[in-house]
C-alpha cells in the first residue's frame, strides 16, 4: 500500500474527528471541521456546494488555485516587483497575493487549526518564509564551521562560502544597529568561530 501524502493524513485524522460527539469538540475544532467537509464536498475546487459558507468557499477556491500553480510551475509564486513588467503574470500576482493575506491572517491568529496545517502541504509554503530562510543560513554557516574548522570567508572562491560570509556580515551589521533580536544574538553566540567585530552591546 503507497504511503499516504501529507494531505491525505490531515484528511484521515480530521476524518476521525469528524465521528467524535460535537459537544467534546472545541470552537477551533467545530470551526475547522467546516473546512475539511467543505473542502472535501469541493473536490478538485470545480463545483463548490452553495451550501458552503462563503468565507470558507472562498479560501478553498484560492487554495485549489494555489496548489494548481505549484503543480504547474515547481515553485511558489513570486512576489518580487524589482522584476520587469509582464514578467509575472496575472495568475501569479493572484496567487501570490493571496499567500500573503494568508501569511497576515496568521501572524493576526485568524486561521483556525485546519486551515493552518493544510496550507503547510502546500510544498514550499511557509507563514514565517524570512525566519524559515534565516535559520536555513545558520544551519548552514554551523555546518560549513564544524567541516571547514573556520568561519566563511567574503573572498572565498566558492559562490556557497561567499553567500554566508555575506549572511553572517549582514547579521553583524544588524547588530550594531540594534536591530537583531536578543534571541537571534544569543543563537549566534553559540556558533563555534563567531565573531561580532565590534565591541558587544550589553542585553
Amino acid at each position: 500500500m503507497p504511503a499516504q501524502n501529507p494531505v491525505e493524513l490531515l484528511h484521515a485524522e480530521y476524518a476521525e474527528l469528524h465521528r467524535q460527539p460535537a459537544s467534546t469538540l472545541t470552537p477551533d475544532q467545530r470551526r475547522s471541521l467546516v473546512f475539511f467537509g467543505s473542502e472535501l464536498a469541493s473536490r478538485g475546487g470545480v463545483h463548490i456546494p452553495a451550501t458552503v459558507p462563503r468565507d470558507v468557499a472562498g479560501w478553498i477556491r484560492n487554495l485549489f488555485a494555489l496548489e494548481a500553480f505549484v503543480r504547474c510551475e515547481g515553485r511558489l509564486p513570486r512576489e518580487n516587483r524589482r522584476l520587469p513588467d509582464g514578467v509575472i503574470s496575472a495568475n501569479e500576482r493572484q496567487r501570490a497575493n493571496s499567500v500573503r493575506s494568508q501569511r497576515r491572517a496568521f501572524v493576526a491568529g485568524r486561521l483556525c487549526a485546519y486551515q493552518m496545517r493544510r496550507l503547510l502541504c502546500v510544498p514550499g509554503l511557509s507563514f514565517q518564509p524570512l525566519e524559515r530562510a534565516w535559520r536555513a543560513n545558520f544551519t548552514a554557516y554551523a555546518l560549513f564551521t564544524a567541516s571547514h574548522g573556520d568561519a566563511p570567508k567574503l573572498r572565498s572562491t566558492h559562490a556557497t562560502e561567499r553567500a554566508l560570509a555575506r549572511w553572517a556580515a549582514k547579521a553583524r551589521l544588524a547588530y550594531r544597529a540594534n536591530t537583531l533580536s536578543p534571541e537571534r544574538v544569543r543563537t549566534l553566540n553559540g556558533l563555534d568561530f563567531w565573531t561580532w567585530g565590534a565591541p558587544r552591546r550589553r542585553d
